[in-house]
């Protein structure tokens, strides 16, 4: 079967994003002839089926797909009621929410990955080309290791304005200096592609002296990641929304004690095997850090409910078992 993978971002993401990268991959082990294109003009019209990350960029794809009899399918994350992200459906202007809603209707199949989206476009849309195949992680390079070290929280973020927002990532420092302020001498390592918020952050943290705390250390390998999510004492990221939190999900693979928000997804993914705040505020991050610092059983224990959880629940095979079932639909 010849498939079309397309997606509208520049092509060094297609290598770096790890469900891109992952979608791709399975697609070649499944034996299809593949295409990837990252530009309309680029789509193989040709394929048989035409594999669509984003509902955004989907329109022209979907258009052609119903006129010629193609499958179509989309995927990802939808941000469908997330008020406080510039990509939420609903702050959209008029016209791109049609051509979304649009490219949902006539979709042949619209690949949720949050159970949370899924269940509130299936209330709301009505809409009966609905199919929820979460986000997964390669549980065996995503695996823990026996060399966790003390003190050390780790957070991955992309460090643009809008997402140190949504990651919180003002409320983390000041959750640090009240730390330092009770004597505690933490590292707390911040890594992500480097946007128009990273001089802000750095001046956050030099503002509050805490320039010894904080390593900001911007993209990172794959293999650096897992280092990191291996050997940290807590994996930090409260957040105001996530579509999914694939990072969260690579961080309980590895085995590390997660903090995480009540917020999209989150819940689905962390259940029990984590510690979900019930705010953002600097002084509950602070003192959740504080309880988890004190009690080396409760952080055994969530290490191990968090790998059992993303072995259970979100492996690779399960992705690639879905994709197998999706493209004979």
């Amino acid at each position: 079967m010849k498939v079309t993978f397309f997606c509208h971002v520049e092509k060094k993401a297609l290598e770096v994003v790890e469900f891109y990268k992952q979608d791709i991959e399975i697609l070649r082990e499944l034996g299809h002839q593949l295409s990837v294109a990252t530009k309309w003009s680029a789509i193989n019209w040709s394929a048989d089926v035409l594999y669509i990350w984003w509902w955004t960029y989907a329109f022209l794809p979907i258009l052609i797909g119903k006129i010629f009899n193609k499958k179509t399918i989309i995927t990802g994350t939808f941000n469908y009621c997330c008020p406080m992200m510039n990509r939420d459906f609903f702050r959209r202007n008029w016209f791109e929410r049609f051509l979304i809603k649009f490219s949902a209707k006539y979709a042949g199949l619209n690949v949720l990955v949050s159970k949370h989206e899924y269940d509130a476009m299936l209330k709301d849309w009505k809409l009966k080309n609905l199919y929820y195949s979460p986000h997964c992680v390669d549980i065996k390079k995503y695996k823990p290791s026996n060399t966790r070290k003390k003190d050390l929280i780790f957070t991955i973020c992309w460090i643009a304005e809008e997402n140190l927002k949504r990651k919180c990532l003002p409320e983390i420092v000041q959750a640090a200096k009240l730390l330092v302020q009770n004597n505690f001498q933490l590292k707390f390592i911040i890594a992500g592609r480097k946007g128009n918020g990273f001089l802000n952050l750095k001046r956050m943290i030099e503002k509050n002296n805490l320039s010894d705390n904080f390593e900001v250390i911007g993209q990172i390998s794959e293999e650096e990641k897992i280092s990191y999510l291996q050997t940290c004492t807590i994996y930090l990221q409260p957040s105001k929304y996530e579509g999914f939190g694939l990072a969260i999900a690579e961080a309980m693979s590895c085995g590390a004690p997660v903090i995480s928000s009540d917020v999209g997804e989150v819940r689905e993914v962390v259940g029990e095997a984590g510690i979900i705040l019930k705010g953002c505020s600097p002084e509950e991050i602070a003192g959740v850090i504080i309880d988890l610092l004190g009690n080396e059983y409760k952080r055994e224990q969530l290490s191990k409910w968090a790998r059992e959880k993303i072995v259970r629940d979100f492996p690779r095979i399960r992705r690639k078992k879905e994709l197998e079932k999706i493209l004979k639909y």
